[in-house]
């Protein structure tokens, strides 16, 4: 952990004690209009709590990705694409759709979540390994994608 990580977990810390006085008054509050702020209150520390925790674990999920941590796989039918060769394959056009992740070429076409070569905004026929990273780091989601080459 670093000064940033502790300064992460103090504002939590701060916050979840923050949370605890607000279940308290909520008990004690005389009036509905009372509870109804509190229980506003506690919802927007309990958004905070969520979005630091989220920036941990992507801060996280960043250090574990490494290309050795990538699945390996035959190189048999593989070949070795540049950005521009890539972006070609984008799902359009009859093409297939290939995204890259740190330097391996996966083939999306056929995959439920890249349906019409998108995902969440993304587009195939692109580098997304700092995407990947930031979403997706650690996870063995690639394993089940078929290599198709490497990006050079």
């Amino acid at each position: 952990m670093n000064c940033y990580d502790n300064a992460i977990c103090e504002r939590i810390k701060t916050i979840t004690a923050e949370a605890e006085n607000y279940i308290n008054l909520i008990y004690a509050a005389p009036c509905i209009y009372t509870r109804n702020m509190l229980l506003y209150q506690l919802r927007a520390k309990m958004n905070e709590i969520d979005f630091l925790s989220g920036m941990i674990c992507c801060q996280m999920n960043q250090m574990q990705v490494s290309s050795s941590a990538l699945p390996q796989q035959n190189q048999q039918n593989q070949r070795d694409l540049t950005l521009q060769e890539l972006s070609k394959f984008n799902g359009k056009d009859g093409n297939p759709a290939y995204v890259a992740v740190n330097g391996t070429v996966y083939d999306v076409t056929k995959n439920a979540a890249w349906a019409a070569a998108s995902h969440f905004g993304l587009t195939a026929g692109k580098d997304l390994t700092s995407e990947f990273a930031s979403c997706h780091a650690g996870q063995t989601i690639l394993n089940k994608l078929k290599v198709v080459g490497k990006l050079i």
